[in-house]
């Protein structure tokens, strides 16, 4: 290397020139040596992974796959619902050891521990040792999935609402007295519903546009689902009032994980439905 190439070099570099000519023996001198380390790139380390993806798939207890049931990691908030195949998939922390709580209404509740990493899990649901499935929901069952469509178009699927409680109304019929005077009740008093972090949530068989038309003249805040064919009411046992003449008027109260905290079932009393909905969730607030 000349005295010239090194002056030039030592001016881009902001070292003296003497320094680096004396470090151009076996041994570069010091400040050169650090220089060429530092444009060196450094060598990339693989990320390290912080969750692990569990999946597997759930049958039930005629050995067919199950949709719509629940799985909840045992004291989190970590829940899913299987798919129209059964499927299930779970991101859990790296490491995680824990119980898996697998739910479907007419079934016995199935505990699996768990423990990530692990392999794909195989899940098979049991009848409940009660009336199976024709049985009215009870306190502790999850409840069963749903998609049904709102007045507005959009559509309502209960497992994207897990994580806070949820009040499910069940009423008769779009502008009848009894359906009114409970529908404004909730309205009046939605904001205490909402400050405890609730939703509430109105299902009839009446169509979208005439859950549209009972929304709009009401100036209801929530949701009206339109379950025509009374399909839903069917899944979760609705029992019919008057001799069987009309449809029932059932309220549940969902806890977080999507399990039934409170059920009530009148109808003629349509106030109490939502004053005992709100005295359930203020005392468990």
């Amino acid at each position: 290397m000349n005295a010239l190439f090194i002056a030039a070099f030592s001016l881009t570099l902001g070292l003296p020139a003497v320094a680096l000519a004396q470090g151009t023996a076996a041994h570069p001198h010091p400040a050169a040596a650090r220089l060429l380390t530092m444009q060196l790139p450094a060598s990339a380390e693989p990320a390290t992974p912080h969750t692990y993806h569990l999946v597997g798939r759930v049958f039930g207890p005629a050995g067919r796959a199950q949709p719509g049931a629940t799985l909840v990691l045992k004291g989190t908030s970590t829940v899913a619902t299987t798919d129209a195949g059964g499927k299930f998939a779970l991101d859990l922390p790296l490491h995680t050891r824990g119980t898996l709580v697998v739910g479907y209404v007419g079934c016995e509740d199935l505990t699996v521990p768990v423990a990530a990493p692990g392999g794909p899990l195989t899940l098979n649901l049991r009848p409940s040792l009660a009336t199976g499935l024709d049985r009215a929901l009870r306190i502790g069952d999850f409840a069963p999935d749903f998609d049904l469509p709102t007045a507005d178009g959009r559509n309502f699927k209960l497992s994207e609402h897990r994580g806070h409680p949820v009040v499910l109304y069940f009423y008769p019929k779009d502008g009848s007295p009894g359906c009114t005077r409970e529908a404004c009740s909730f309205r009046d008093q939605y904001q205490e519903f909402e400050a405890m972090g609730a939703e509430v949530i109105g299902i009839s068989s009446d169509s979208e546009v005439s859950h549209r038309a009972f929304a709009t003249k009401n100036a209801l805040p929530f949701p009206l689902l339109s379950d025509e064919g009374g399909q839903l009411r069917k899944k979760y046992a609705v029992p019919r009032a008057a001799l069987g003449l009309l449809p029932g008027r059932v309220t549940y109260v969902l806890d977080e994980e999507g399990r039934v905290q409170y059920v009530f079932n009148s109808l003629n009393n349509a106030i109490d439905h939502v004053l005992n909905a709100k005295t359930i969730l203020s005392d468990s607030h």
